[in-house]
């Protein structure tokens, strides 16, 4: 039986393995792991990268979002609009700050925050809104900005899956008041572990939350604010821009993927809707993630997972049903159908660079053969 995986790196870091190795010797002789040197000109690259003033590599892209808010002065009373099919992190660090998520619900076709159900939730209460990225495709970002002008809020980029993602030809991360990325392993630039990266226009909010990923501190043992630890390790740093310059190349084999999949799934339209690239964006498919009908979703999971073939549930339980969020969040009595609808079918096919031809054609022919069964 074949077998194939949701996602194996080893494809793109056989190639690099010697780079890597190299960069690990450089920073234990260097004896420098923490910022320092290596994280700037990390700093530096993605900066120019992502077409942002001012980045900030830190210890997780939960972190990110943590120190994002912290930056913005996110506390107790504050109502942040948060879509309520995201991962945990986008809202759980509005919580752990004292301040409440208010779920609002997100749009089929691309997954992002639905400004219309944002209208009729905001509040002279609210400070924010997250626009979350999710798989690897922009949300509606000047509907956001245009939201976010009308009624004087802050917009918090999540992009933890779209690095790379452009809107307009603007890359995401760039469009709102700051951003948060991820760089866990499965990302489009993926690390060696946990990190992240803070991204602004706004000089201001990045000394603020240069001092906050450290402390709060402006000098050694002198604290401004209560800030945390925060600090992105140099090792980490120094394997990153070992991929950075490869990750536009990850990106188009990605995307080249899922050109195979929209083209030899489409006789399935009846049993299944496939994601889509929407007009002026560029999709980086960090998922790809179909939609599954007729309560069909579990049974078809199964049915790849006999076949060798991995397949992921992103996510099963939207946000505003998490037990740790009952008491502390609110969808101002406007349930988030959408995003309950999708959290029943959608289903994250493999789709990793590296990914091979026999490998794509298998899981097709598997995916054909569960509904030609029915």
């Amino acid at each position: 039986m074949r077998r194939v995986p949701l996602f194996d790196l080893s494809p793109i870091h056989d190639d690099l393995h010697d780079q890597f190795l190299d960069a690990c010797n450089a920073i234990i002789r260097s004896g420098n792991f923490i910022l320092g040197h290596t994280v700037e000109a990390f700093e530096r690259s993605m900066a120019q990268s992502l077409g942002c003033k001012f980045t900030l590599g830190v210890s997780s892209g939960s972190d990110a979002l943590l120190l994002a808010l912290m930056a913005l002065d996110v506390q107790k009373g504050d109502e942040i609009l948060c879509p309520s099919f995201t991962f945990f992190a986008t809202a759980s660090c509005v919580a752990r700050l004292g301040a409440t998520p208010v779920w609002v619900d997100v749009c089929a076709e691309d997954f992002g925050i639905d400004v219309e159900d944002a209208e009729r939730k905001v509040s002279s209460k609210t400070k924010a809104i997250i626009s979350v990225h999710l798989f690897g495709q922009c949300c509606d970002c000047q509907a956001v900005q245009s939201f976010a002008q009308k009624h004087k809020l802050w917009i918090v980029e999540d992009v933890a899956q779209a690095q790379g993602a452009q809107y307009n030809q603007r890359q995401a991360g760039s469009w709102g008041t700051i951003g948060a990325f991820s760089f866990f392993p499965t990302k489009n630039l993926g690390g060696f572990g946990d990190g992240g990266l803070v991204a602004t226009n706004d000089v201001d909010l990045a000394e603020k939350a240069r001092c906050l990923r450290v402390h709060g501190a402006t000098r050694k043992y002198e604290h401004t604010y209560l800030g945390g630890n925060f600090r992105m390790d140099s090792l980490q740093a120094a394997l990153l821009n070992v991929k950075l310059p490869h990750v536009n190349d990850y990106i188009r084999q990605r995307r080249r993927n899922a050109q195979f999949y929209q083209q030899q799934l489409g006789s399935l339209e009846h049993f299944i809707t496939l994601p889509k690239e929407l007009p002026h964006r560029y999709h980086t498919w960090n998922q790809y993630t179909i939609r599954v009908h007729q309560g069909q979703r579990n049974a078809l999971q199964s049915f790849l997972e006999e076949h060798g073939v991995e397949s992921a549930v992103y996510y099963p339980k939207t946000l505003d049903l998490q037990a740790c969020m009952q008491n502390v969040s609110t969808d101002k009595g406007i349930a988030t159908h959408v995003a309950h609808t999708l959290a029943n079918e959608v289903l994250s096919l493999p789709i990793f660079p590296g990914l091979t031809l026999e490998q794509l054609e298998y899981t097709c022919v598997t995916m054909r053969k569960f509904f030609t069964q029915q």
